[in-house]
This record gives structure tokens, sequence and C-alpha cells, in this order.
């Protein structure tokens, strides 16, 4: 399954952003031991800091790494299943 995670930085990751780099090598590990693959990670301007794009084997895994990872009060994280298009031609094909 994958899934879209948005995240905005919380004035504990702004304090310390010099340590971004060590971060993003931790966010990999936290979520690769839930079983969780980040396939693309990028950071934009605007109403969010953080874009990501994973993939997991359910809905309950991914909710276990979110979790694990937001408890460390870097990021406001908000998660939405995403659906490939080869999966919504699918879907709609049975509509």
């Amino acid at each position: 399954m994958q899934f879209v995670m948005l995240g905005k930085f919380t004035q504990k990751r702004i304090e310390t952003i010099k340590d971004l780099e060590a971060s993003i090598k931790e966010s990999r590990s936290v979520f690769e031991s839930f079983g969780v693959k980040i396939t693309n990670l990028v950071f934009t301007n605007g109403p969010y800091n953080v874009v990501s794009i994973m993939e997991a084997p359910d809905e309950e895994t991914m909710a276990r790494a979110v979790l694990s990872w937001g408890s460390k009060g870097l990021l406001k994280i908000e998660t939405f299943r995403a659906f490939s298009p080869d999966l919504m031609i699918k879907i709609t094909k049975e509509i």
C-alpha cells in the first residue's frame, strides 16, 4: 500500500535544524524497522515542510510507524492512503 505523509516542522525541529541530516537517516531506520519504506522524501516551501511517499504492507503498520516517529516531537504529521494510477483505474472499472 502507498501512503503520502505531510509534515510541518515543530519548534523543536526548528531549534535542532542543524541535525537534519542525521534525523533523515534516523527516520528511514525507524520506518524500516516497522516494515515501511520511504520511497521519496522532499522538502517544500509552503504549508508543509516535508512530503514523503511511503510503502507499507497495511494501514496498521503505517500507523505504528507514524506514531513512533511522531512521538519524537519533530513534525506535525498528516498521513493519507495513496492510490497508483493502475489501482485507481482498476477501482473505477468496478463502479
